[in-house]
Formats: C-alpha cells, sequence, structure tokens
C-alpha cells in the first residue's frame, strides 16, 4: 500500500495513559484519515463521546503500522484518543493525500 499524507499531529509522543490526540473538524472534511504508529504498537480510540482508547476496547495498530478511515467511517467532531500497553511510541495523524494499493 501507499499512502502519503498531509500530518496535523506529527510524531506526537504516546504513553501508557491515554491522552486526546485531536480533534475531527466539524466541517469541511473530505479526505481519508491516516494514523501510523511509531516505533511500538498503540491503541486508538475514535468516538464523539471523547476519550474511549484503552488497551482492550480499542483498535491495535502495530509497530509501523498504519491505519485508514476512509471519509464515511469518521464522524465530524470525533476525537481520536490513543495509549500504549507498556513504554512509549509515537503517533502521527493526518489525511491522505494518495492511498492507493499497488
Amino acid at each position: 500500500m501507499a499512502i502519503a499524507a498531509t500530518w496535523v499531529v506529527a510524531n506526537t509522543s504516546v504513553t501508557t495513559t491515554v491522552a486526546q490526540l485531536y480533534t475531527v473538524p466539524s466541517t469541511g472534511y473530505k479526505r481519508d484519515l491516516i494514523v501510523t504508529a511509531g516505533t511500538a504498537a498503540v491503541y486508538v480510540g475514535l468516538s464523539t463521546d471523547g476519550t474511549v482508547a484503552t488497551s482492550v476496547a480499542s483498535f491495535k495498530i502495530a509497530a509501523g503500522g498504519s491505519l485508514v478511515l476512509t471519509e464515511c467511517q469518521v464522524p465530524a467532531s470525533a476525537v481520536l484518543s490513543a495509549l500504549t500497553g507498556s513504554g512509549t511510541s509515537t503517533l502521527s495523524i493526518g489525511y491522505g493525500t494518495v492511498v492507493s494499493v499497488v
């Protein structure tokens, strides 16, 4: 898969304490949302009800992996929260400019 993205959150630190990292705009959102993990796996949650990420109730992105959420999967004003199972990692969040399977 080839992914090009315009990052709005780049390499922000993620620890074992859940944190709200990004809020999807309430208007004007028209592209795929890309979430990429750094050196360790990261658990992410997306909700319009606030912080939801836990190590048992969220989506796990493997180290170096990416999650692509298409426009229809991301509600306006949704909050993306994240944490690690142990240690620290980084997370980058952005909008896809090119997402294709090669």
